[in-house]
């Protein structure tokens, strides 16, 4: 009987072993307490910090970190406990490059604040949206221009949407940080997820358009506001046409319009029309999301395109002294991978792209001038990598 004893205990010990050797090493993770108080100091100066933020559709409660080598080795993992913070989206622009402007996404909760992270300091900073009545919440940040701009989740005038039992037609409302004023979308008009341009004293915005009677397609086309008498304007190149705000200058605001064109208005908003994808059909989709452009300068931006023919093409964008779009000649680039722009470290000279396609994922490392490879680190979860950070 000791014996057949002594070879359960046996058994049991290894099983208990093998056990512990296949989970997970989540008890190596330094555990963090907020986001604003992670500190990513490497251990070696090449190294890299994927984030990998709070995301209850996947179970994950909180903020996993992995520092990794140029081969994608994890050298160390983190892992913060933060109740406000989770996935990001992160939004860059020219004349403040060196702050990140970041609004959440996940979970349907609204969220009275955004967070701003500094490059050069390597630190997140939660702003609290402390001028309304009511919570409004960020729906998102991206926007171009000297003020902070954002659209809210609800109307800032009843702290609810507003909805029109009869038509569906909803309140939110776009509000400028800076300034502290705030414009309440009218019905039949509520933005599109595109980027808010400052421009001439005016914000432009993309509305959304609606079938209406007769399967008619209407009110898509520009929202131009004007806070200080809270008007609007609406706008459109052609017909009933969708339109997707670009990006603004101190001289002239682009649009995307139908097939790839560029609208180009001037502060009359009197309008030339480009058509910069030169060679490329009306099939073609020239403007996916916020990340389908990451401004490098002031006038040149990394842009992507996608063809049912060609597949996935980078390229440079010119928007002035008319926009030109010019596809990079690398050889990194692959036409049937997906490509979602991250954000510029000017720091650094890097551009961060997260890469993927059926047989492979990994996240590019690119020169921010001359747009060679500089590295190329396997990943895993791409969609569910929002950041990265090199010390």
């Amino acid at each position: 009987m000791k014996k057949r004893y002594s070879i359960v205990a046996i058994v049991l010990v290894i099983v208990i072993a093998v056990t512990y050797y296949l989970l997970p090493k989540n008890r190596d993770r330094t555990l963090i307490n907020g986001i604003e108080n992670f500190e990513p100091i490497s251990s070696d100066n090449t190294n890299y910090f994927l984030f990998y933020p709070a995301d209850i559709r996947v179970s994950q409660e909180n903020t996993i970190v992995k520092e990794v080598t140029i081969d994608g080795k994890i050298v160390q993992e983190y892992e913060i406990e933060d109740k406000y913070f989770r996935r990001m989206s992160v939004h860059q622009k020219p004349n403040s490059i060196d702050k990140l402007y970041i609004s959440l996404f996940g979970e349907a909760t609204i969220d009275n604040y955004y967070y701003i992270y500094d490059i050069p300091t390597k630190q997140f900073d939660r702003v609290k949206l402390d001028y309304f009545d009511y919570e409004v919440g960020v729906d998102h940040i991206m926007h171009y221009g000297e003020s902070v701009l954002f659209q809210t989740l609800v109307s800032h005038k009843t702290g609810e949407q507003n909805n029109d039992s009869e038509t569906n037609e909803f309140n939110v409302s776009i509000s400028n940080f800076t300034s502290k004023k705030s414009f309440e979308t009218e019905y039949g008009n509520p933005p599109k997820w595109t980027p808010l341009l400052e421009f001439n004293n005016k914000i432009l915005y993309g509305t959304s358009g609606q079938y209406g009677d007769h399967d008619k397609y209407v009110n898509s086309g520009i929202g131009v506001i004007d806070l200080e008498d809270q008007s609007v304007k609406y706008m459109n190149s052609g017909k009933n046409a969708d339109m997707y705000p670009l990006y603004a200058t101190e001289e002239h605001a682009f649009v995307l319009g139908e097939a790839g064109k560029v609208i180009s208005y001037d502060k009359n908003f009197e309008f030339n029309i480009y058509e910069p994808f030169k060679g490329m059909s009306k099939e073609d989709i020239f403007f996916n999301d916020e990340s389908s452009q990451l401004l490098i300068d002031n006038n040149r931006a990394l842009y992507h395109v996608y063809s049912p023919e060609k597949g996935s093409i980078i390229g440079l964008m010119t928007y002035e002294p008319e926009p030109e779009f010019e596809p990079l000649n690398k050889e990194y680039l692959e036409q049937d991978s997906n490509y979602r722009f991250l954000y510029q470290d000017t720091e650094n000279g890097e551009i961060y792209i997260v890469n993927s396609n059926e047989k492979e994922e990994k996240l590019l490392i690119i020169d921010n001038t001359s747009f060679d490879l500089k590295a190329e680190i396997p990943i895993e979860n791409s969609h569910l990598l929002d950041f990265v950070v090199k010390n």
